[in-house]
């Protein structure tokens, strides 16, 4: 009989990291968050905690035309994002994921409607980024566009100023989150 091979019990479960194909994925996502900072506007950016190298990356790809120049910029990103803090920069792209701010914005928005100047005391005191000049045009035009279309389903294209009103609420909430 012949005598049977025994596993090597020399065998040592080294861990040798993430598998090739992690490693691709991980790139493939980096690449794909750098392809959404790069449709954001330079303010935005600007905000975000991005190196200057990044930064100057994605302005860059903003002024591309050639499809393949495009291709390899989109890829040059995917590598700078590499050494960027993927976490900080999700966190600030999406500061309004959590259902309880959108909630708190939405009864900011339904205030300020309903009370007018009374609310916009109290929110450009709760967030000192707001600018009240800015705000009070806002909610104006908003408040005389609920009036002149009471009975309409709101949504973004039949109410676009109390939707220019949200996105500029939801942009204070963010900055103060």
């Amino acid at each position: 009989m012949c005598p049977r091979h025994a596993p090597d019990d020399d065998y040592d479960d080294e861990d040798y990291g993430p598998s090739k194909s992690d490693q691709k994925k991980s790139m493939e996502r980096l690449q794909a968050l750098g392809e959404r900072l790069g449709g954001l506007g330079e303010d935005q950016l600007r905000k975000l905690p991005l190196d200057e190298t990044l930064l100057a990356a994605l302005l860059e790809l903003r002024r591309l035309k050639a499809h393949e120049a495009i291709r390899r910029q989109k890829q040059f990103i995917g590598k700078l994002m590499r050494h960027a803090d993927e976490e900080a920069i999700l966190g600030a792209l999406h500061p309004l994921r959590n259902p309880a701010l959108l909630r708190q914005l939405d009864l900011l928005l339904a205030r300020l409607l309903a009370q007018g100047d009374e609310a916009l005391g109290e929110v450009t005191g709760r967030f000192p980024a707001a600018d009240r000049h800015t705000l009070r045009q806002l909610l104006r035009n908003a408040r005389k566009e609920m009036q002149a279309k009471p009975d309409e389903e709101i949504s973004e294209s039949s109410h676009p100023a109390r939707h220019k009103l949200w996105l500029h609420l939801r942009e204070l909430v963010a900055l103060s989150a």
